[in-house]
């Protein structure tokens, strides 16, 4: 049996209930979600004292301008609407700072359309009071602008959830009373999906975190974390400082060392080696993205090759906000306009040394080159546009790579001989790494923080006196068995239909028969659904009605 590499407590170590190793998107959702749970809740008595709320992130500063960008779909903006009490504005602050997308398209490299959907398909139709989904499968879009092709115009005509939508609905209608009326379906448009710079967003998670008080800590690279012998753990960092915590909980991405001490507490010697030398798989696929200010059709837009294994995204996040006509394009203020690129194309030389942010006369040479090569492969100017524009910027080169997914994310607390461990828990890539081509990445990480503060919040109460602040660990793992039962099943099915997605993109260059049968695949799914059915699961879910099923499920089975 290995014997356990624990330390004493050290009354001089600077001590915090729950920490949370990660600043990026996920641990600063998370810092605000627990605030609001812990904090802001109303059943909450004034009298008690609040939990203080720290982040450690290993960057020096957040930079503006810094390269990539993400899009937000209505399942995790929901968990940003949801944080009425800690940031009652953080929704419409990341609506402006974004851009909504409105259409969905499918094209082929050299220009073709092959189906277009309205990007409201995706938002889920509210609830009347009898419990009842309102739906009318006439209901048209909210938001839209002046059709820019035919497909487009089809988009706007279809009807909500496709032609299969209204037979449902033409069925539905016959089967009721004559006395009956159906009205339009009322939908959430404050969730319609948005593209955003991703630095924007950090930026607008952290002053909403500053705003509430939460402690941001930069400059702090975790080493490693140990048990102590009263089962906290100590944080130890990079530049010699170290911090210790009764409740560690990592969102510290794909490398994330808080990982390494979930499946290793016991810090063994030479697991912990192999650990640390462990890289990510690479997956053998290079991105470059980037943007420029050039106005593109509305929309995100998914050209992908039928020649050669390459693909893109396209996405604004910026355009008027009074909007331009489009006989007025040409002359339009470009500076008001962003496009957001995002080209996957096979690299099988593996090259993680030039993953990163290039600089300026960098990323003039690399945009070059690559529309170059995609020029003579066929593909349509406008998808050229961005990568020559003059007005580039933000262009990062990555490899994605990939790593296993954990079944257990937590560590700690448990019947299992881990009694003695300090608690730690795992949220987002640092649990279930992603692949990106379904958008739903920071979706999931955003979905694990909703999950696991309102898990938290239910079993784990404040329990504090004077300037005391505890918080009552004792069915940490109770928390756990839902968070893990409720996420680990999501998590696979959204990022495993991502890989089958992303698998089919390169397929296409590989025949033409699989690829005429996927465009006529995609146009079929669109007609018939409103959008392709594989975006709905992701896009529609809602996470805090999936806690109280949960629980209300629990308390029936005690």
């Amino acid at each position: 049996q290995t014997k356990m590499n624990s330390e004493a407590s050290d009354d001089a170590t600077e001590y915090h209930p729950l920490v949370i190793v990660g600043g990026g998107i996920g641990g600063l959702v998370l810092a605000l979600c627990l605030d609001q749970q812990y904090n802001q809740n109303s059943e909450n008595s004034s009298s008690k004292p609040l939990l203080p709320i720290h982040v450690y992130e290993s960057t020096s500063a957040y930079t503006a301008n810094a390269g990539g960008a993400i899009g937000l779909y209505p399942n995790g903006l929901r968990v940003l609407q949801n944080l009425n009490d800690t940031a009652p504005k953080l929704l419409s602050q990341v609506r402006d700072a974004g851009c909504d997308y409105i259409y969905r398209r499918w094209m082929r490299h050299d220009g073709l359309e092959v189906a277009v959907a309205r990007e409201d398909e995706l938002l889920p139709d509210l609830v009347d009071e009898a419990g009842d989904e309102e739906t009318a499968a006439t209901a048209t879009a909210t938001t839209t602008t002046a059709a820019d092709s035919s497909t487009t115009a089809d988009a706007d005509r279809r009807p909500r959830r496709g032609s299969f939508g209204l037979f449902s609905e033409l069925t539905n209608r016959l089967s009721l009373s004559s006395t009956t009326t159906s009205s339009s379906p009322r939908i959430e448009t404050e969730l319609q999906s948005l593209g955003i710079r991703r630095w924007k967003y950090q930026q607008v998670l952290y002053e909403a975190c500053i705003e509430a008080g939460i402690k941001i800590h930069f400059g702090k690279r975790l080493q490693n974390a140990i048990t102590t012998n009263d089962s906290k753990t100590v944080l130890h960092f990079k530049d010699g400082s170290k911090v210790m915590t009764s409740l560690l909980i990592g969102a510290d991405g794909i490398n994330s060392k808080v990982r390494n001490y979930v499946v290793n507490p016991t810090s063994d010697e030479e697991k912990q080696k192999s650990l640390e030398e462990f890289m990510p798989e690479y997956t053998g696929v290079t991105c470059l993205m980037g943007c420029a200010n050039v106005p593109f059709m509305r929309g995100i837009c998914f050209p992908s090759s039928a020649t050669s294994k390459c693909h893109a995204c396209y996405y604004p996040t910026k355009v008027p906000k009074d909007g331009v006509k489009e006989e007025e394009e040409d002359n339009a203020d470009k500076d008001k306009y962003e496009m957001v690129f995002q080209i996957y194309f096979p690299s099988p030389i593996e090259r993680p040394d030039t993953w990163r942010t290039l600089t300026p006369d960098e990323a003039k040479v690399e945009c070059q080159e690559l529309a170059k090569k995609l020029r003579e492969d066929g593909w349509d100017e406008q998808f050229l546009a961005p990568l020559e524009s003059q007005s580039l910027k933000g262009v990062l080169r990555v490899g994605l790579r990939s790593r296993e997914a954990l079944d257990v994310w937590h560590v700690g607390g448990g019947e299992d001989g881990s009694v003695g461990v300090g608690r730690a828990v795992l949220l987002g890539d640092a649990a279930h790494p992603p692949v990106p081509y379904i958008g739903q990445g920071a979706q999931m990480a955003m979905e694990d923080a909703g999950t696991l503060s309102l898990l938290l919040g239910h079993f784990c109460p404040m329990d504090g006196d004077g300037d005391a602040t505890i918080i009552d660990l004792s069915k940490f793992q109770d928390a756990m068995e839902v968070y893990e039962k409720l996420r680990v099943p999501r998590t696979k099915t959204v990022l495993g239909s991502s890989v089958q997605l992303g698998k089919t993109q390169q397929k296409r260059a590989d025949s033409i028969l699989y690829n005429a049968w996927r465009e006529f695949s995609i146009k079929a799914q669109v007609w018939a659904y409103g959008t392709l059915p594989v975006m709905r699961p992701g896009a529609a879910f809602n996470y805090q009605a999936k806690v109280e099923e949960a629980l209300k499920e629990l308390e029936t089975t005690l």
